[in-house]
């Protein structure tokens, strides 16, 4: 019988392993596309996995909103920004809350972060003494000269610090504000870390 079978194998030309073969620009193509996935994994997936991480960026952004609040609606009223309220910022730096437009508790709490997560040191400086510098002010509240006076000056009643010492073992971001403060020109300083 000489028919054949459809499953027999087919005379072929020498030289040709199969008509499944890989070719050379197959194997290119494969490594191409493989190079190209592992490429983007590692350029795109710390990007997406970032808003997990802490970083100076949100810190920056949270300064600034703590520095404009308190220089122009917490220790200042909103119709003249800029300009301290007297009472109301001898009153933040000694954390008493009477008759204020902050809430009680720590300063984290009163500048609206979270006291977990951040840290904040607030502080008004100036150049008070003749020393030159920006160093941290104080409130005379008893003498006849009532007022801002420098931080040597023996007449300090407060000092117009708060919150915890800045590390300097840490990175930290700092927002300032020009402010008035009894008729003098002062420096409000907002630090997080």
């Amino acid at each position: 019988m000489g028919t054949k079978r459809s499953d027999e194998p087919r005379n072929r030309p020498a030289g040709r392993q199969g008509d499944r073969g890989q070719t050379t620009l197959d194997f290119a193509i494969g490594v191409s596309v493989f190079l190209a996935v592992l490429l983007f994994i590692f350029l795109f997936v710390p990007g997406i996995l970032s808003p997990f991480t802490a970083s100076a960026q949100d810190e920056t952004v949270t300064s600034n909103r703590v520095a404009d609040q308190l220089a122009a609606g917490t220790l200042a009223s909103p119709e003249q920004p800029y300009v301290l309220d007297r009472y109301c910022t001898v009153s933040f730096f000694q954390n008493n809350t009477a008759d204020c437009r902050f809430p009680e508790g720590p300063l984290e709490t009163q500048v609206g972060l979270d006291t977990g997560y951040q840290r904040v040191n607030v502080s008004l400086r100036g150049n008070l003494s003749s020393g030159g510098g920006g160093e941290v002010v104080c409130w005379d509240g008893t003498g006849p000269d009532r007022g801002l006076v420098a931080p040597s000056d023996s007449a300090c009643d407060t000092v117009l610090e708060r919150g915890d010492p800045v590390p300097t073992s840490r990175p930290s971001v700092t927002s300032v504000r020009v402010v008035s403060l009894d008729g003098q020109d002062v420096t409000l300083f907002v630090e997080m870390w």
